[in-house]
């Protein structure tokens, strides 16, 4: 079957097409003839060997597809219902991939008018907007909520479904002017550069601080949060795009007052698969119902790579998703 894949980590030219052998199903798990697989961020932390996987690795954390086979033990899932999934062990950049019954809704009921391409585009993201701010930011009606990385694809759902969720205030922050102004479309109530927060936090926040800072990015902009917390603030990381962490001595949180708290999707799967079931279905009915939205455009085979440089790059102005058929 066909798949994009690598066998050494490195730059987005180590993406390659290729024949591989067609997977098949273990006990609880079904495989997915595959139509569309989202390209993530984290598939670009992964190739680049921030992560390391066995190789050779086909990348793809999120699809959309029909079931083809069903392992051993499956009763909740048929084959030709179509469904979203995040696979086992990555590989949706492929024409069949395998995941878990608990990891594969079906496109069916709530979801029906969900289109593939859009499930697609943000099963992981969507599971992760949901488990960052009901989880781990413990998100309250009022909060006034400081998202970093606010111009991703992420970055977007989680500005509009903070406003959702009823925060009071929502500013995305982004690298630059023109990132910050894709933000500012994204539900957030305003959009700044990185280099404005420190200025423009104490009169956006009437002084206080922002009560939740939703950190994906690592590096420089992490090392500001403490200064943009409000008392008693929560301070949640859920990526390091940057691939730049910053020490932090737990004594800090006692005499700051603050909350150092994360959400990762591939540990809470690991740990509590029913956690991240309940996620993915309340971040795919959200989608569904029209409360998250996002802008996708639909690549084919040849577009990866280019894809991967525009995420590396932060030139990416929305989500990509391959359509494998």
């Amino acid at each position: 079957m066909r798949a994009v894949r690598y066998t050494r980590t490195g730059g987005p030219e180590v993406l390659e097409t290729a024949d591989i052998p067609v997977p098949q199903p273990g006990p609880g798990e079904v495989a997915i003839d595959v139509s569309h697989a989202g390209v993530h961020f984290a598939d670009v932390m992964f190739r680049r060997g921030q992560f390391p996987l066995p190789l050779p690795a086909v990348p793809g954390l999120e699809v959309a597809g029909t079931v083809a086979v069903l392992g051993e033990g499956v009763t909740g899932l048929r084959v030709g219902q179509p469904v979203a999934a995040v696979p086992t062990g990555f590989g949706g950049y492929a024409e069949r991939v395998i995941a878990s019954e608990l990891t594969t809704v079906p496109l069916e009921g709530e979801l029906a008018g969900l289109t593939p391409l859009l499930a697609a585009a943000t099963a992981c993201n969507a599971a992760t907007a949901v488990g960052t701010l009901r989880g781990a930011a413990r998100i309250t009606e009022g909060d006034r909520v400081l998202v970093l990385g606010a111009s991703g694809a992420l970055g977007a759902l989680l500005g509009g479904l903070a406003r959702a969720y009823g925060a009071a205030l929502v500013v995305g922050a982004a690298s630059t002017p023109e990132r910050a102004a894709r933000a500012a479309g994204g539900g957030c109530h305003q959009a700044l550069t990185y280099g404005e927060l420190a200025d423009r936090t104490p009169e956006l926040t009437d002084g206080q601080g922002f009560d939740v800072v939703i950190d994906s990015v690592g590096g420089e902009p992490r090392e500001q949060v403490r200064g943009l917390l409000a008392v008693l603030g929560r301070h949640v990381v859920i990526g390091n795009a940057a691939d730049q962490d910053i020490t932090l001595d737990a004594n800090q949180v006692w005499y700051d007052s603050f909350t150092l708290a994360g959400y990762n999707m591939g540990g809470v799967l690991a740990r509590r698969p029913d956690l991240f079931r309940a996620h993915l279905e309340e971040g795919l009915r959200l989608v569904a119902d029209g409360t998250l939205r996002i802008d996708v455009e639909e690549i084919g085979w040849d577009g990866v790579v280019k894809a991967h440089e525009l995420l590396e790059g932060r030139a990416a102005t929305g989500k990509y998703v391959l359509r494998t058929v």
